[in-house]
């Protein structure tokens, strides 16, 4: 047995396990409850740093700019900074719907336990609640809260312990009393979980998960070698054939967001930017333009073989998009021994020369922003940095990745021009 096969062996297990994880799946299809309103507040706040971002502010009136942060700046606050509470609803609908139980219901359930671990703090004759906990702070706590609640539910509800209504009874009435006893249940037990934190230190559920899971976890995927290693993994897999997006991004996802939004609510607020390493950056400075470097690189300088050129004429106009199958699949990546050296060198050198150019000041770091992953390189990295050196760098960085390419793209066409000379004779 080859090294390949045998590494097939120990990766494929764990592969398959987190691709077909219910609460992953749960958690992943989940977060993109959130992407429609998040979407709009990254736009807003796009727009609303447009002058600044291409330098010329300076020639507005005051009059104008205060229309720019009155209009888009509050947009925020109703979106992207309360973005874990449509992440809880999102995935306790979806878990309950894979349980093929009341989704509906499981997510309005969930919401209401998640808000009832929320501190609430009494002034007076009124209560607030911070929204950076309905933002970052609640991340982690949520996405756990929303899997607990609907494992409640779900469980007591499958039990067939319920209010059973006459048939008489309109079905959207009577599903709405079956749902009391399951709902009942997983509040309870958030009830109980809440006032049992009084007696903490911590005060509340909300604040031990972010002081003692969340920020530690987010630490470490902080770190250059946590990152490059997450990258490396997702390369490893898509070349044995796996989705690696799907399966490291399952996981990894809400680390990367919750940075994110730590980015975007500190440059809505014209505060410094905490992260360097988040989602956005990962999706605009590592996932975004290679494609089409490479194979624009291949067409001009080096595709003799006429598989290799016409492989990489076809790939031209989806890689403007950033769609990279047809070049993963068509080249092809999976089990290629030829690319395997550059399939995961150049996104790790590309993530390294991106890290230290935002970290030494040369490229501001993202903003947060959700860019849509379809977004041409050049404008993305302007959008997802408020600065045109953020396009230069993905410039910087598809040359990068090409010049790592090329020797090995050049091995891969001359395997095809013998193959073709072959089938000639």
């Amino acid at each position: 047995m080859s090294f390949s096969d045998k590494l097939m062996d120990k990766m494929l297990p764990v592969a398959t396990w987190i691709a077909e994880n219910k609460y992953i799946i749960a958690v992943r299809d989940g977060c993109m409850l959130a992407f429609p309103p998040t979407m709009f507040a990254s736009i807003c706040i796009i727009l609303q740093n447009l002058p600044t971002t291409f330098g010329f502010s300076g020639l507005l009136p005051k009059v104008m700019l205060d229309f720019l942060n009155n209009f888009f700046g509050p947009v925020a606050n109703a979106t992207m900074n309360i973005s874990t509470i449509f992440m809880v609803f999102g995935i306790a609908y979806h878990l309950a719907k894979n349980y093929g139980k009341s989704s509906l219901y499981a997510g309005a359930i969930a919401l209401s336990s998640f808000l009832m671990l929320v501190p609430i703090t009494y002034q007076k004759s009124a209560g607030f609640i911070p929204i950076s906990k309905f933002g970052a702070e609640g991340m982690f706590i949520g996405m756990i809260i929303s899997v607990l609640s609907t494992e409640i539910f779900c469980r007591i509800e499958n039990a067939d312990i319920k209010i059973k209504m006459p048939a008489s009874v309109p079905p959207a009435i009577a599903k709405s009393f079956e749902t009391i006893i399951p709902g009942a249940a997983s509040l309870l037990v958030m009830n109980i979980i809440r006032y049992a934190f009084r007696f903490t230190t911590w005060g509340n559920a909300v604040d031990f998960v972010y002081k003692s899971l969340q920020t530690p976890l987010q630490g470490i995927g902080a770190t250059l070698p946590a990152f490059l290693l997450v990258i490396a993994l997702a390369q490893l897999f898509w070349w044995f054939g796996i989705h690696g997006t799907i399966v490291v991004n399952s996981v990894v996802e809400p680390i990367y967001a919750a940075l994110a939004l730590q980015n975007f609510t500190a440059y809505s607020k014209n505060q410094a930017l905490p992260n360097i390493l988040t989602s956005t950056f990962k999706g605009v400075f590592v996932d975004c333009g290679l494609v089409l470097g490479i194979a624009l690189a291949s067409i001009i300088l080096i595709a003799k073989s006429k598989r290799l050129r016409t492989t990489m004429k076809l790939l031209v106009a989806p890689a403007c998009f950033n769609i990279s199958e047809p070049f993963t699949f068509g080249l092809p990546i999976v089990l290629n021994p030829t690319i395997i050296i550059p399939w995961i060198l150049a996104p790790v050198v590309m993530s390294i020369v991106a890290y230290f150019s935002m970290s030494i000041g040369i490229v501001p770091r993202t903003n947060g922003a959700t860019i849509v992953w379809s977004t041409p390189v050049f404008l993305s990295g302007i959008l997802a940095t408020g600065s045109i050196r953020g396009g230069l760098l993905q410039i910087v960085n598809v040359l990068i990745g090409v010049c790592i390419w090329y020797p090995f793209l050049k091995l891969l066409d001359r395997q095809y021009l013998n193959e073709e000379k072959e089938s000639k004779e």
